[in-house]
């Protein structure tokens, strides 16, 4: 009786563990924000708090984490995590410009980086991109509720 169980279970799981291919475009990792429609940040685009998604370029070899809170009036504050070892926070705050094409200064002693916008349709996020000479960041807009 137990021979017979064994060999029922394995039938069983031989059956469930069938081999499946999986096409070629089906294993690519996809770009979550690639195909959207880009545009220069305007003022009013630009307030409220921001969430790194993605860092790109020589600037993913020293931050893991950053976020900021932008303020219509002309005023932001930030905090960067740096890798280590150990990885440290380090708090930004002060001015910001923005220049008609979309270039964005965040301080007075910053490089400028030129911020874009764009709006994700699944799920629904707005999300900004800042491109400079360091990289390129991907940051999603933030809900606290």
């Amino acid at each position: 009786m137990l021979t017979r169980l064994l060999a029922l279970a394995a039938l069983t799981c031989a059956a469930s563990c069938a081999s499946t291919v999986i096409s070629a475009k089906d294993r690519v990792v996809a770009d979550e924000f690639a195909g959207l429609a880009w545009h220069p940040a305007t003022a009013a685009e630009l307030a409220g708090h921001w969430r790194v998604r993605r860092i790109q370029g020589p600037a993913a070899a020293v931050l893991m984490d950053i976020s900021y809170w932008i303020d219509a009036d002309g005023r932001f504050s930030g905090a960067a995590l740096f890798s280590g070892p150990p990885p440290t926070y380090q708090v930004l705050s002060g001015t910001w410009t923005l220049a008609a094409d979309g270039l964005l200064q965040l301080g007075e002693d910053a490089e400028a980086a030129q911020a874009e916008v764009a709006s994700r349709v699944a799920p629904l996020r707005e999300v900004l991109r800042l491109t400079g000479a360091e990289g390129s960041l991907v940051f999603e807009r933030a809900e606290v509720q």
